[in-house]
């Protein structure tokens, strides 16, 4: 009976403790969960209020916004190099090189402009040497730091042409030369004097009949660039025999293999000479 009764008592302490374990771990749970609930709570809101720094997501954008504005302006040195733009007004022009074919009139020429009540010899407010295209079509020189609305004179001469002048109305934009039709270039000048004369027909003579594999070949004298100097290119300086450009005489280096007009020997040295036509 004893022995029962004790046995049950054991068994109920057990029991006893066997329940109190989880029960008691709840309890514990339940009382720390506020806490860990609450400083989750104050440590959102101290993020919340915290200040934004260098390295914030807001900072990091921006910056990155910047360096991609700053990136875009200026170029990378594999960036494909943009066309010069002309300053303030420009003048427009096409050539004709008397004697060259239609689709090459390519060459060095000279542009000078003046005042259109200039006189020999001429002083020029601008000049230039442009590079014609085969088109012979030269367009944007800049007529920067001369007065629109004013008229001016163009003179203009091609590497074996005598010089031809047109005057022009300044447009504040763009103007065109000769009312946009080409001016022909005569031919002829080969020592470059602006002077078609006995000098220029001496070089020509010398060359006559040469092509590209002759010892006395001269591709200036092959004006209608066929390739050989004959009496079609002998037949322009024929034509323009004594003509003297727009501006009158000009002083030019003696070039090698010329004459003058007496027929005389050319002055030796490496100076300048002026031939001065007879009056």
């Amino acid at each position: 009976m004893f022995s029962s009764i004790k046995l049950k008592m054991i068994l109920g302490v057990y029991l006893f403790l066997v329940l109190s374990i989880p029960v008691g771990a709840y309890l514990v749970s339940q009382n720390q969960n506020p806490n860990v609930a609450a400083k989750k709570d104050v440590d959102r809101t101290i993020t919340n209020l915290e200040p934004l720094t260098s390295t914030s997501s807001a900072t990091q954008l921006k910056q990155a916004a910047e360096k991609q504005n700053t990136s875009s302006e200026q170029p990378s040195s594999t960036s494909s190099p943009t066309t010069a733009v002309a300053f303030g007004p420009t003048l427009n022009i096409k050539l004709i090189l008397e004697g060259r074919p239609a689709n090459n009139q390519a060459g060095k020429v000279f542009v000078g402009i003046a005042d259109v009540q200039s006189t020999a010899p001429i002083k020029y407010l601008l000049s230039f040497t442009i590079d014609l295209p085969t088109t012979g079509e030269f367009d944007g020189l800049s007529l920067a730091g001369l007065t629109p609305e004013q008229t001016y004179n163009a003179i203009v001469k091609g590497p074996a042409q005598i010089a031809t002048s047109s005057a022009f109305l300044m447009s504040p934009s763009v103007t065109q030369l000769n009312q946009g039709q080409s001016i022909i270039l005569l031919t002829g000048d080969l020592n470059e004097d602006n002077v078609v004369n006995s000098a220029d027909f001496a070089i020509a003579k010398a060359a006559f009949g040469a092509n590209p594999s002759s010892s006395n070949w001269n591709e200036n004298v092959d004006f209608n660039l066929d390739g050989v100097v004959n009496s079609l290119d002998i037949g322009l300086i024929l034509k323009n025999f004594t003509k003297t450009g727009d501006s009158g005489v000009w002083v030019s280096p003696a070039p090698q293999g010329s004459a003058t007009q007496s027929g005389g020997p050319v002055p030796s040295g490496t100076g300048y000479w002026l031939w001065v036509p007879n009056i």
